[in-house]
């Protein structure tokens, strides 16, 4: 730099500004990595981390990094594990990959050279032992003849002493004789072409052994827990993201004694398709408060003020289409030929003067028709759309028997449609509440949520045995009064039960009262082939599943569930 140039501090902001649109936890792995430019690196990450975030990959041509085979790997990668499904809209589990990439690739960035001399120098042990596999063997030395003497030389003696040792003369007696030195083996120089082969293979080898080391690298990171996430998402669906792809509570779910119970359930489910239609329909409409939830375009019907313009024929006396006959007027145009005469008399055309000045010539009458322009105020009907917030169902109550008389079978059925109701709920963001109950007083209470402690409560219900008696008077009047409380005014309640109960007439007269007031919609579902009279009197619809035989049957073809011991009856009691 000249000393008349200055530091100019804006091209070197500028440089280095795109930096600011990287996410702040790839900042530090990005610059620091040691694959590609630093602008490569930053744009190549931006890429990706926008293709991700859309649950896609960014494509390979026009990717600024990694290079080509990197990225080819990657895709192969991320494609096998299916984590571009499970990042869609992610924001910290793409962060997460991207800094798992960044660090494999750097790794075995740092290692590539030594993995590289290290094959170069295997490649050339191997060729030299090749070669000499491949050359003829040299003949060996064959060994002096027997009974020849061969006296070995002194140390500092002369050539001439040596000669004559050599020749067998002496006066001593023979000495041993010498032990012939093995030649030292002479390593085979590898002429330039060999080791610009062996170079160029050395360096495809380590290349190899990078991308192996990246994708241990990935498969270690992330292959179990897409496996756990995709078993979550089999049984919950697209619910396997309400644990924001927390792994640790995804492990501990899925080793839980109630997730096989929660697996046989979701089968069920599949076999009986009336119950989930039956939790689509709960909860009454109401306006939706999530403003990503797209708004209904309606058509209004209205009355709307119009002016239109009318012509219409109008006599007008300066159309002059036709003559009608005289009038007196000061037109000198229309004059009669008598009052032109005047005009030619001396005294006379002072009279002629003052008719002008009256407006009293007599003069023919010209009139004739003109079209005449008027607007005219309408009254008529137009359509319009206007956007309505969407509209959403409301809440679910779920009052569910769990007296002894529940065992078996219809127990099933009841944990189904707890967990479709938890599903449906969670997935259509409607809160639901469940009165688990059986003998007078004996009600607990579940929100029913996927939660962290939302899900412990729920494997705990869906592992616990019925028991007891039944009293629905308790549960009804709890979920009566949820009513009043904020976000549950239009909620529907199901009672799910085999009927075998009595209803107060106090009962009755309650969910009469809330359906009047609150609109409350009471469903029924008697699980059992009783008449089911009590479930009647308060439930409308009443929705009868009596077809246990191909239920059962469906439910063989399952793998076992879990039975776990019998949970205590003790519930918290509400007063």
């Amino acid at each position: 730099m000249s000393p008349q140039e200055g530091f100019d501090a804006g091209a070197l902001e500028q440089r280095y500004s795109l930096l600011d649109r990287l996410p702040e936890a790839l900042f530090h792995a990005a610059a620091t990595h040691l694959h590609g430019t630093l602008e490569q690196r930053v744009q190549g990450l931006l890429q990706w981390h926008d293709a991700l975030m859309a649950g896609g990959l960014p494509p390979l041509e026009g990717l600024k990094w990694p290079d080509r085979p990197t990225a080819e790997l990657l895709h192969q990668e991320l494609t096998s594990l299916r984590l571009p499904h499970f990042c869609r809209g992610e924001k910290a589990l793409v962060e997460a990959l991207l800094l798992d990439v960044l660090e494999a690739a750097s790794t075995g960035a740092l290692r590539r050279a030594e993995w590289e001399a290290l094959q170069f120098a295997q490649l050339q042990e191997q060729e030299r032992a090749r070669r000499k596999k491949a050359s003829p063997q040299a003949p060996a030395a064959q060994p002096p003849p027997r009974g020849t003497r061969q006296g070995g030389a002194q140390h500092g003696a002369t050539a001439s002493s040596s000669s004559s040792g050599a020749s067998g003369q002496g006066s001593g007696p023979a000495g041993p004789p010498a032990a012939a030195a093995e030649p030292k083996p002479v390593e085979e120089v590898l002429d330039k072409k060999t080791l610009a082969d062996l170079k160029a293979e050395a360096a495809r080898l380590a290349d190899q052994q990078l991308q192996e080391a990246i994708r241990q690298r990935l498969r270690t990171a992330w292959e179990e827990r897409v496996r756990l996430w995709a078993e979550m998402e089999d049984v919950f669906g697209e619910l396997a993201m309400l644990l924001g792809r927390g792994w640790d509570l995804a492990r501990g779910l899925l080793r839980s004694q109630g997730w096989m119970e929660v697996v046989r359930l979701r089968r069920l489910l599949e076999q009986l398709p009336q119950l989930k239609e039956l939790i689509q329909v709960l909860g009454r409409m109401r306006t939706s408060l999530d403003p990503k939830v797209p708004p209904v375009m309606e058509t209004i019907i209205g009355p709307v003020q119009r002016v239109i313009e009318e012509r219409r024929e109008v006599r007008s006396p300066l159309a002059r289409s036709e003559t009608r006959g005289l009038e007196r007027s000061g037109d000198v145009q229309r004059m009669l030929p008598v009052e032109a005469a005047l005009l030619g008399h001396p005294t006379l055309r002072l009279l002629w003067h003052a008719r002008r000045s009256e407006r009293t010539l007599l003069t023919y009458r010209v009139e004739g028709t003109d079209l005449e322009r008027v607007q005219m105020e309408t009254e008529a009907g137009e359509a319009h759309q206007r956007p309505r917030p969407a509209e959403t169902r409301g809440p679910i109550l779920v009052c569910l028997d769990t007296s002894g008389s529940m065992k078996g079978t219809p127990e099933l059925v009841a944990k189904a449609l707890v967990l479709e109701a938890t599903r449906v709920g969670f997935n259509e963001k409607r809160p639901c509440y469940l009165y688990a109950f059986s003998g007078p007083g004996d009600v607990a209470e579940h929100e029913l949520s996927l939660t962290e402690q939302g899900l412990a409560r729920l494997m705990a219900f869906l592992t616990q045995s019925f028991s007891g008696g039944t009293d629905v008077t308790a549960p009804l009047s709890r979920a009566v009064a949820r009513l009043d409380a904020e976000g549950w005014g239009r909620a529907d309640l199901l009672l799910v039960s085999d009927g075998e109960f009595e209803v107060p007439a106090e009962t009755r007269d309650l969910l009469t009262r809330a359906s009047a007031r609150k609109g409350l919609r009471s469903h029924g579902v008697l699980i059992g082939s009783g008449p089911g009279a009590a479930m009647a009197s308060i439930c409308s619809p009443l929705h009868r599943f009596t077809d246990w035989q191909a239920f059962l049957d469906a439910s063989i073809k399952l793998p076992p569930a879990h039975t776990p011991p019998a949970a205590p009856t003790s519930r918290k009691k509400r007063r």
